[in-house]
């Protein structure tokens, strides 16, 4: 198994792992899981980094690298800061915005995959400089 494999494999374990915490969490009978929910989403974002960070060295334009690393970053603020926003009954907005916010992590991880599985596809990358160079069957 590859490291892309691998990556994918623990950033969707740790997403499916993450939504069945999350739920038990918000019915309100699983608050002792909340640091082990905190460690998984801590797991989750390094694994979305580091896709970021081969992602960049596979020549995958810096906009959509940065764009996935800051929204990995607002994952982890969000779920550390969410209990002090907007407290009482709407409180339940802000654990909706987390979700949907952890779950573009996900997509921005998966996409990140899918888009460096397709540039390793079209050329090969040089293992000094970490640019793509064209492969011999594209030339």
């Amino acid at each position: 198994m590859n490291g892309l494999k691998v990556a994918r494999a623990i950033l969707l374990a740790c997403g499916a792992l993450l939504l069945v915490l999350g739920l038990v969490i918000w019915t309100g009978s699983g608050d002792r899981l909340i640091p082990v929910h905190i460690a998984l989403g801590v797991v989750l974002v390094g694994t979305l980094w580091i896709i970021c960070a081969v992602a960049a060295r596979s020549g995958i334009a810096t906009g959509t690298v940065v764009l996935a690393a800051a929204w990995g970053a607002l994952v982890i603020v969000l779920g550390l800061v969410q209990e002090e926003l907007v407290p009482g009954n709407w409180h339940w907005t802000i654990q909706v915005l987390h979700l949907v916010i952890s779950m573009g992590a996900i997509w921005w991880g998966r996409r990140l995959l899918q888009l460096t599985v397709r540039a390793r596809s079209l050329g090969a990358q040089d293992p000094v400089s970490g640019s793509l160079v064209a492969s011999s069957s594209s030339r």
